[in-house]
């Protein structure tokens, strides 16, 4: 079987009836391989685990069959299909498919989600359910996320999404070893047996809540939280239980003398609602945030606009929004508080007392950040050695253990691993308690990193290892270590005299390969680093060659390296960046040239064609699902160095949300409303206005057709283009300003 666009006639139709009886809908059932019908293979594909190039060879049909087999089982029993059971979805299956949909009260679409499964193996509810794992998507694994929620088993902040994920397939581990059934992550016919028989708790006014859950019982718990002030985060009372809500009850059932795992039971439920809880830090009026109400934030507002704090066009009415908080960071700025926008003790004691200063507009200005003088030649450095070392999980599989973007080794390796460990502890020990690594950083012992190598470790631990190179905490030590590291090799440059940017360069990447490579060449020249030409170090370094026991050793062994870095060296103008609008620009052009390459770069052969999952959600790091928009605007401005994390500029947020970089840049006093601003190459456009939810990189302004020009990821096709958008878009909320 070989079905591909192009093609046409019945086993193309039959195609299309199948995908979407499996939910992966091709629009048009016609018999015609046209690009609806691509975009649904390649779904399928992805979902199955089966590389997604949108044809259909002998293992995608296999797995069609396979899938739509147990549905014309289930049909024929119940007298809606009378043909052989095939796995082809025919004519009598799609048709006896809608027949049983429309007897049972269900939407008859062609489609069997959930609703119509459940019905449909009404009589065996352990049977004919699709096999699920890791990387299924769909209203199977909907129901599969909802079941294991109600059980207390969280599958990540996002909930029931119907994306089997990391967080999906640990908690089916879970209830796999707590339930006595082989702990493979894979939900087959035992699992849904024992999903469907696993006691609950289903009371509807206090059911069991874990991290994920949604609706008005988690709204009711986080206002029993915030009463008791407990802090659920900067949206309160909203109805989904992600981290902070989590935090939130861990502090609770501390403070209260209960296990503190962050699941609201019974207990927790019971000493919520009784008379005797303990409280937090102090009483609900002690701490205003945004999703705050009542009098307390009435009088609040009151004060500020008594102070010339304007808190929106709806004054003082009580309810902690966007315009509240703003107010709220401007008082903090004037009178020299932490403007977090949380109106906490200090800030409300600072606001009703007699020295509370008055808006005086000196917080209106935009916050644009300095410009280090040694900023584009340390960018610039950074990028070329970036570009020929490792990856954040990199790990050299022939030296003493060397790891990470610059291939950190022996005690470099050590120190970067505690580095990271410090950052969070929690996640480094969950991952790497048990290894010999784990043990040494743990008990504080770097002197086995001198001679450890990867040979001498499990491939077990090395992928625990790459597990945690992989972590936000990881990123974010080696981008600062890498900085500082660079930073190093230019002030020693400078030190022996090299006063030349290219020759630094040059001199950085070849001290970053080999200290012992630069000290021979310094030998050789007799340390006259101040009259050394990059013409002159290239060739130095190129002959820096010697031979040990057989083995070619020396800076020159890499002469495809010293080659390319002399090109880059060469083309270094160190005029570069010496302006904000500079930096800006390379983060554009950056955005530009992501267009014409691979997005799913460095990522398993397994996770190429996956839908909201690429090398920008690998980078952040983002979960596969993941709207990931954001996460490229954050890569490219990682790239430029821009971003607002330690060691870069801070003008651009590192967020995969929309309405943190909105809330990013009104803190900062640089957004522009759409009404009022023209937008400039380089600014972010903001969609987060009627249900929109995007962003994006400015590239142009057509100020007679009141258009933008932009370059965007997550677009339409699931790809980075640029696209032209008018500044009338019911859509679009304003813009973020990066340039003055």
């Amino acid at each position: 079987m070989l079905l591909k666009k192009g093609d046409s006639g019945n086993n193309v139709r039959y195609l299309q009836q199948g995908l979407r009886i499996l939910c992966f809908n091709p629009k048009r059932l016609d018999g015609v391989f046209d690009d609806n019908t691509v975009t649904a293979v390649k779904k399928y594909q992805s979902a199955r685990g089966l590389t997604p190039d949108g044809i259909v060879g002998d293992g995608t049909w296999g797995k069609i069959k396979t899938d739509i087999t147990p549905i014309q089982t289930a049909l024929k029993k119940k007298g809606y299909y009378t043909g052989t059971v095939d796995g082809v979805a025919g004519d009598g299956t799609y048709n006896g498919l809608i027949k049983f949909q429309s007897a049972n009260g269900l939407t008859a679409d062609g489609m069997a989600g959930s609703s119509t499964l459940s019905k449909l193996y009404a009589s065996d509810p352990s049977q004919e359910r699709p096999l699920l794992q890791l990387g299924s998507t769909g209203d199977a694994v909907i129901e599969l996320q909802k079941k294991l929620i109600l059980l207390g088993y969280s599958c990540g902040e996002n909930g029931a999404d119907g994306i089997f994920g990391d967080d999906t397939y640990r908690a089916v581990r879970q209830f796999q070893q707590n339930n006595g059934l082989s702990v493979d992550g894979k939900v087959g016919s035992n699992t849904w047996a024992k999903l469907d028989t696993a006691p609950h708790n289903d009371q509807t006014e206090t059911p069991l809540l874990v991290l994920g859950s949604k609706g008005t019982a988690v709204i009711k718990l986080q206002k029993r939280l915030l009463e008791l002030d407990y802090d659920c985060g900067v949206t309160g009372a909203d109805g989904s239980f992600g981290h902070a809500t989590e935090n939130a009850v861990i502090k609770f059932q501390k403070n209260n003398g209960l296990t503190p795992d962050g699941k609201v039971g019974t207990k927790t439920w019971n000493k919520l609602n009784s008379s005797n809880a303990v409280k937090g830090s102090g009483t609900n009026s002690d701490v205003l945030r945004e999703g705050s109400s009542g009098e307390a934030v009435k009088r609040l507002q009151e004060r500020l606009i008594a102070l010339n704090y304007n808190c929106g066009s709806y004054g003082a009415d009580g309810k902690f929004g966007r315009n509240t908080t703003l107010a709220v960071i401007k008082f903090q700025k004037i009178n020299g508080l932490t403007p977090d926008g949380i109106a906490g003790p200090k800030t409300l004691s600072s606001l009703y007392s007699d020295s509370a200063k008055r808006n005086d507009g000196s917080a209106d200005n935009p916050v644009f950040p300095p410009i280090p003088v040694t900023g584009s030649l340390l960018e610039y450095t950074v990028e070329v050695i970036s570009a020929e070392e490792g990856k954040y999980d990199s790990v050299n599989p022939t030296d003493v253990l060397s790891i990470g973007l610059l291939q950190w080794r022996a005690s470099r390796a050590y120190n970067l691993l505690v580095d990271i460990r410090n950052r969070n502890t929690k996640s480094f020990d969950s991952i790497m308690s048990e290894t010999v690594i784990g043990k040494y950083i743990i008990n504080g012992n770097g002197e086995p990193f001198e001679t450890l190598t990867p040979a001498s470790i499990s491939s077990a631990e090395l992928g625990l290892l790459k597990n945690l190179l992989d972590t936000e905490e990881s990123h974010e030590a080696q981008e600062s270590l890498k900085r500082n590291d660079v930073n190093s090799y230019i002030e020693h440059g400078k030190g022996l005299g090299i006063s030349d940017d290219k020759v630094l360069i040059y001199f950085c990447d070849c001290y970053n390969q080999s200290p012992k490579g630069i000290s021979r060449i310094g030998d050789l020249i007799n340390g006259q680093w101040n009259t050394l030409t990059l013409e002159e170090l290239h060739n130095y370094a190129l002959k820096d060659i010697y031979v040990k026991n057989g083995t070619s050793y020396g800076l020159g062994k890499y002469s495809e390296r010293r080659n390319l870095v002399y090109e880059k060296a060469r083309a270094y103008n160190s005029s570069n960046g010496n302006t904000l609008g500079e930096y800006v620009e390379n983060m554009v052009t950056y955005a530009l040239y992501e267009a014409t390459q691979d997005r799913f770069e460095g990522l398993p052969e397994s996770d190429r064609g996956k839908e909201n999952y690429n090398k920008y959600n690998k980078w952040f790091p983002s979960a596969q699902g993941n709207a990931w928009c954001a996460c490229f605007v954050s890569w490219c401005a990682n790239k430029a160095g821009l971003l607002n994390v330690s060691g870069q500029l801070g003008l651009v947020p590192k967020s995969v949300a929309v309405s943190q970089y909105l809330s990013f840049y009104q803190a900062e006093n640089r957004f522009g409303d759409k009404s009022v601003y023209t937008p400039k190459r380089g600014d972010v456009f903001i969609n987060k206005s009627n249900g929109a939810s995007h962003v994006g990189i400015v590239t142009g302004y057509d100020s007679s057709a009141k258009t933008f020009t932009t370059i965007e990821g997550n677009t339409s096709d699931d790809t980075v283009k640029s696209l032209t958008r008018s500044m009338t878009a019911s859509g679009l909320t304003g813009f973020g300003i990066n340039t003055p």
